[in-house]
């Protein structure tokens, strides 16, 4: 690692990212445990202590996966990997608690994955330290989580690293062309980047990355989902559940609950009976969510007390993590939260998986690649973002649910896509192997 001007950079670098750890994550972090938000576990972990698990004679590869959709991602690829390195073991980290709780349950399902951990506060000694008592075999970093010294760490002690499903979010391509001399020398510890599209690997050249470096491969995401099944009980309640059609809006954002209640009241008063399904992308928010609702004179139901005994709910609270994907299968309409509001959206393949009938906001950017692709195969509606982007909204629900015909064509073509996309996690795979 150069230590002219390059050198410089880091460790102004790392002296910022320490003294924010000491000022502000530290006290942060004391705080939610006295209050019981956080385990002393946890706060260990993020200052650099390592999951406890034994040395073997076989390969073990750490997986950093920030958060659910990522997590999900990891799940494909360490499927794939394990088929093609058959003695693998897997570290999976994780940068916060929704993540943590997905890569949990991911763990239950992969008896492969030794450990689970949050990623360390990103400052050189505990990094360094970090990363030298865990001697992973590879490191493997899904999308765009380019942790300068997780980054320096793996390079100085010769631990492979690579990006697999890289991307940078349009709102930060200035940031890294702007700092690029600084994230060149932190993209050149990567020994191969593997982007979604052609677009992401121009993006990372101009990031810094040596262009002979990077290849498209395609988004993991697209592996990622599964057809998963609910707790018995609300298998039956859905099955057996004869009312209205649902609305499913997920990963949703304030103020797009408000919005989605009050465009329930409106299709009522079209005489268009349906039913709202609210998963708040943070499920903490479940307790606000709830009080809107209820305030707007909904009767409101939770998942988490379980299917409703009486059937008379008119909105549905996901407060967990996980079901989410489920419940999009008995959606009429799949609404995609986090794209009505600047949040770039959120991921529209599991309603796509199940054949629903997608509708979007104009804030896709996290997704443009799939959004694009669904859109041209014809499996999504893309709101144009008026000014009265309310009144869009509940025009295009009132469509929708007056068009059964266009709704289930829809839900075929969006299917498709997805069909047709299948496979990204076996290409990563192969591609790893045979660098490792």
């Amino acid at each position: 690692m150069d230590e002219g001007f390059n050198g410089i950079l880091h460790r102004v670098y790392d002296l910022t990212l320490t003294l924010a750890v000491a000022t502000a994550l530290i006290p942060t972090e004391v705080i939610r445990i006295v209050l019981g938000r956080s385990r002393i576990a946890a706060f260990r972990e993020r200052l650099g202590t390592p999951p406890g698990v034994p040395n073997g004679p076989y390969p073990s590869l750490l997986v950093h996966a920030v958060s659910v959709g990522e997590v999900a991602a990891a799940g494909s690829l360490i499927s794939s990997l394990k088929d093609e390195i058959s003695t693998v073991r897997f570290f999976l980290t994780t940068g916060n608690r929704e993540g943590r709780a997905a890569a949990e349950k991911l763990r239950t399902e992969h008896p492969e994955i030794a450990a689970v951990s949050y990623i360390p506060w990103d400052r050189r000694s505990a990094m360094r330290r970090w990363m030298a008592r865990l001697r992973p075999s590879a490191v493997i970093v899904i999308e765009t989580e380019i942790w300068p010294n997780l980054f320096r760490s793996a390079s100085e002690l010769s631990i492979p690293l690579f990006i697999v499903s890289g991307r940078i979010y349009p709102r930060d391509r200035s940031r890294y062309r702007l700092a690029r001399t600084f994230f060149r020398s932190v993209l050149e510890s990567a020994q191969w980047i593997g982007v979604q599209s052609e677009d992401e690997r121009a993006s990372f050249v101009r990031a810094g990355a040596p262009a002979d470096r990077v290849d498209v491969v395609g988004n993991l995401k697209h592996d990622a989902i599964v057809s998963q099944s609910l707790p018995r009980q609300w298998e039956a309640f859905f099955e057996h559940s004869n009312g209205p059609p649902l609305i499913v809006a997920g990963s949703t954002h304030h103020p797009e609950e408000e919005w989605l209640v009050e465009a329930l009241r409106r299709l009522r008063q079209k005489d268009l009976s349906a039913r709202l399904v609210l998963a708040p992308r943070h499920p903490r928010r479940a307790d606000s969510v709830n009080k809107r609702a209820v305030s707007a004179g909904w009767k409101a139901a939770r998942w988490s007390d379980g299917p409703p005994t009486d059937g008379s709910w008119e909105v549905l609270i996901l407060d967990e993590v996980g079901p989410l994907a489920a419940v999009f299968r008995w959606a009429e309409v799949a609404v995609i939260g986090g794209s009505l509001v600047r949040q770039g959206g959120h991921n529209p393949l599991e309603a796509a998986l199940h054949g629903r009938a997608i509708l979007v906001g104009p804030h896709y950017e996290h997704f443009r690649e799939i959004i694009h692709g669904l859109d041209e195969a014809g499996g999504v509606r893309v709101l144009a973002g008026t000014e009265d982007l309310r009144q869009e909204l509940f025009s295009a629900l009132r469509d929708l649910l007056q068009d059964s015909g266009q709704r289930r064509e829809m839900g075929r073509r969006a299917f498709a896509y997805v069909r047709k996309h299948h496979g990204v996690a076996e290409r990563y795979a192969r591609a790893l192997a045979a660098r490792m």
